[in-house]
């Protein structure tokens, strides 16, 4: 096993969920596109997105404090 506690998993949870959050934060605000298998994303769809990782990063927080 690598040895990572309950506490320390959630934490890194947190942090890329974070960062998930941010990058999707940033492209919504400057209009950037997207392209998934040459379709593109729309706008709207990052928004969600940004809630979905936010709400899940500072569930992973949560975790960790406890």
């Amino acid at each position: 096993m690598c040895g990572m506690n309950n506490k320390s998993f959630s934490t890194v949870v947190g942090v890329v969920f974070s960062l998930i959050g941010l990058l999707h934060l940033v492209r919504a605000v400057y209009g950037w596109e997207a392209l998934i298998g040459g379709l593109a994303v729309p706008l709207w769809a990052s928004w969600v997105a940004v809630a979905a990782a936010l709400y899940l990063a500072y569930g992973a927080f949560s975790l960790a404090r406890k």
